[in-house]
C-alpha cells in the first residue's frame, strides 16, 4: 500500500509540474530581469532636445542596470509613431518610450483617432521638465510684461506671436499667455522651433513662448528680451526674470516635460526597478547639472505621480483647446 500510496504521490506531482512551470519562468525572469539590451524609443529626429535627453538617460541607465540602453528615433506625427511603436512592443520592459508631455496630454486633446491611448502604457518616471519664457524682439517698444500689456490692449491684434506649428505645445503655452493677460495676438505658426527662433531674432515676428534652451543664450547675447518665465518659480538660468505669477497673472503657468513609460501589462516588478533607478539618476547632482545646461530641469518622481501629473495636463489643455477651437494642421 505504501508503494502505490508513493506512486499515486509521485504521478500527481509530475501532473503538476507543467502547470507550475509558465508562472515559475515567469518569476524568474522578473527576478533576473534585464538581461538583453533595451531600447529607449525617442519619438523626435536626432539631435533635438528631446534626443540630448534621450541619450542622456540612455547612458545612466546602461551604468545603473548593466546592459546596454540603445536610443531609437521614431520621428513623425507629433510623436504618434513612436508612441504606437511601444505601445505594441513586448510587454517585457525592453522596449520603453521617452514621451514628450504633448503625447498624452495635447496629441490625444487634438486627434480622437489616434493609434494608442493612455491606457495602453504603464508610467515609469518623471525624468525632466522644459521651462519657457515669454519673449519680445530687441526693439519691442515695451521693456516690462505690464508695458507689454498696455501696448498690446491699444493695438489688439497687431503682436505677430510666433508658435512651433497649429497645436503645438508652444501655440497653446502663447494662447495660455494671451488668454491669461486678456489680450489679443495673432499666432503666426512656423514648422518647427528653429525658424520661429531666427524670425525672432530678426525682427519678422514680434513676441514668442520659447524653451531656456533657445532664451538663455540668445538673451545674454542681446539678440531679444525675457519679459517673464512661465515656471511657478524663478529659474536659476534667467534670474532676475520675474514670474508670470510674481506680475499679477497667477493663471500664466505652464511648461512640458518628459517621462517614461512601459507597454500596459510590463510586470510591476520590472515597473517598479526601472522607477528606482530612473529616481536614483534624476536626483544625482550630475543629472541635475546636465539637465541645466541644456535650459531643463531634472525632474523625479513616481509612477502614480506621473500619471497623476499627465490626468492632470490633459485636463487642462483640453480646455483650452476646446474654449478657443484649436484644430491640428
Amino acid at each position: 500500500m505504501m508503494r502505490i500510496r508513493l506512486r499515486l504521490l509521485a504521478a500527481i506531482a509530475a501532473l503538476a509540474l507543467p502547470l507550475a512551470h509558465p508562472a515559475a519562468f515567469a518569476q524568474a525572469a522578473e527576478a533576473a530581469w534585464p538581461t538583453k539590451p533595451m531600447t529607449l524609443v525617442v519619438p523626435f529626429p536626432p539631435g533635438g532636445a528631446s534626443d540630448v535627453v534621450g541619450r542622456l538617460l540612455a547612458q545612466r541607465l546602461t551604468e545603473s542596470l548593466g546592459v546596454p540602453v540603445v536610443i531609437e528615433n521614431k520621428a513623425g506625427a507629433a510623436t504618434a509613431i513612436g508612441a504606437t511603436h511601444v505601445a505594441r512592443a513586448p510587454k517585457d520592459g525592453y522596449t520603453l518610450l521617452l514621451s514628450s508631455g504633448s503625447t498624452f496630454t495635447v496629441t490625444p486633446n487634438l486627434n480622437d483617432k489616434l493609434p494608442y491611448r493612455l491606457e495602453d502604457f504603464e508610467p515609469v518616471a518623471p525624468v525632466a521638465t522644459v521651462p519657457f519664457a515669454f519673449v519680445v524682439k530687441k526693439d519691442f517698444p515695451a521693456a516690462t510684461l505690464p508695458e507689454f500689456v498696455a501696448y498690446a490692449k491699444a493695438n489688439p491684434g497687431r503682436i505677430n506671436n510666433a508658435t512651433n506649428g497649429q497645436g503645438s505645445m508652444v501655440h497653446l503655452l502663447g494662447e495660455l499667455v494671451a488668454s491669461g493677460l486678456d489680450v489679443k495676438l495673432t499666432q503666426v505658426h512656423y514648422k518647427g522651433a528653429a525658424p520661429a527662433m531666427m524670425d525672432m531674432i530678426g525682427g519678422v515676428v514680434d513676441s514668442n513662448v520659447e524653451a531656456l534652451t533657445n532664451v538663455v543664450p540668445n538673451v545674454a547675447a542681446g539678440q531679444y528680451r525675457a519679459l517673464a518665465v512661465l515656471s511657478a518659480e524663478r529659474m536659476p538660468l534667467l534670474p532676475d526674470t520675474p514670474t508670470f505669477r510674481e506680475l499679477g497673472y497667477p493663471s500664466v503657468v505652464g511648461e512640458t516635460w518628459y517621462g517614461v513609460f512601459a507597454p500596459a501589462g510590463t510586470p510591476a516588478p520590472v515597473v517598479q526597478r526601472l522607477s528606482t533607478a530612473l529616481r536614483a539618476i534624476t536626483t544625482s547632482p550630475s543629472y541635475v547639472e546636465a539637465m541645466r545646461k541644456v535650459g531643463n530641469e531634472a525632474k523625479s518622481g513616481t509612477p502614480a505621480e506621473l500619471l497623476r501629473t499627465t490626468r492632470e495636463q490633459s485636463r487642462l489643455w483640453a480646455g483650452l483647446i476646446k474654449r478657443l477651437d484649436i484644430r491640428a494642421e
